[in-house]
């Protein structure tokens, strides 16, 4: 395996975070919670060296130390306009006397149920921009 070579400012806090991280990983009496002194001082790293690289760095969970760098919440796609990241495709009976059914969702819980005796006649992919604007 290679060791990663980091350089620039954020060594510093790279160094710090390892070295509180590893107070802490050697106490025996340890909670179950890392430090927020830790997390901020991965997080100062993180914002000058990449999240990837100084994860790999302190054995961190990606995903957590991105989460404390947007406040310990995952980013979401409305919020980052990442656009959408999951759609669920599933299948209904339709409606008495339609052909086809469509039901279209947002994540905040709006719904649009569309019955139609022919679906050949819309365009869905502008039907599902309009809708979610996506």
């Amino acid at each position: 395996m290679s060791e990663m070579v980091l350089s620039g400012k954020g060594v510093s806090e790279l160094e710090a975070a390892r070295g509180e991280l590893e107070r802490w990983r050697s106490d025996p009496s340890r909670s179950g919670r890392i430090p927020a002194k830790v997390w901020e001082l991965a997080v100062g790293a993180a914002r000058t060296q990449g999240v990837h690289a100084v994860s790999r760095a302190l054995r961190l969970s990606y995903s957590d130390l991105k989460a404390h760098m947007h406040g310990g919440k995952q980013p979401h796609a409305a919020t980052t306009g990442g656009g959408i990241s999951f759609v669920e495709v599933t299948t209904a009976p339709a409606a008495e006397g339609s052909a086809c059914t469509i039901e279209l969702s947002k994540a905040g819980g709006t719904r649009l149920c569309i019955s139609l005796d022919s679906a050949a006649a819309v365009d869905w992919c502008r039907l599902k921009e309009a809708f979610l604007g996506a």
